[in-house]
């Protein structure tokens, strides 16, 4: 018989938060990959005889109240992403939040604002509430 491992409850923080420093965090080029290097980690923590502890997905984020501006805000970044990147509305990243926990792909998530002043607004909006 195969021990069930217990799942942490959702955290959701952003980069350089004292949250986000205290977990396992990943970084994949896409939602699978960050379910396989989940798995490997929580896996591994279990042969060495530890508690799993939770792991993060990072996710670099652009977000404005329309797509449209959201959209314009990362063409204006120039700059190629090398890892998950979210680009649109607070509510579909929070739909994107919902979906990598309830699909296994992470136990919590890291945000990273990298569409300015506007985004990092809107994520403080968004966390609390």
């Amino acid at each position: 018989m195969t021990a069930t491992l217990s799942r942490p409850a959702l955290v959701v923080t952003v980069d350089g938060e004292p949250a986000a420093e205290a977990l396992t965090r990943v970084r994949a080029a896409d939602l699978r990959l960050a379910q396989k290097q989940r798995g490997y980690l929580r896996a591994q923590a279990e042969l060495d005889g530890r508690e799993p502890g939770a792991v993060a997905l990072e996710v670099d984020v652009v977000i404005d109240e329309r797509a449209a501006q959201a959209r314009a805000s990362y063409a204006g970044l120039g700059a190629a992403r090398d890892g998950v990147t979210y680009v649109g509305t607070p509510s579909g990243l929070r739909s994107l939040i919902e979906d990598v926990y309830a699909a296994e792909v992470a136990d919590a998530v890291v945000l990273r604002p990298v569409g300015g002043e506007r985004t990092t607004e809107l994520i403080a909006t968004l966390l609390a509430a």
